[in-house]
């Protein structure tokens, strides 16, 4: 079973790459205090935070929402 950090990362990195979609998604694990691996639905508002942060300068507002619905969607 693919891991909500794993998912993340994948929807995430055709646009800002491994590297930087992986850092997003550690960044966002540490600042509440858990690693990626334990990353959980409930941590959707800071996950999206950083998400819309980190592709706020480089990509529209309308693709960051969907991205940010795949990734919600990839929570259900």
């Amino acid at each position: 079973m693919t891991s909500l950090a794993e998912m993340v990362v994948v929807i995430l990195e055709p646009y800002v790459g491994q590297m930087v979609a992986d850092t997003c998604v550690r960044a966002t694990a540490l600042s509440l205090g858990k690693s990626a691996d334990e990353l959980q639905g409930a941590d959707m508002p800071a996950l999206e935070s950083n998400v819309k942060r980190l592709l706020g300068p480089i990509a529209p507002m309308q693709t960051i929402e969907h991205i940010v619905a795949e990734i919600e969607g990839g929570i259900r």
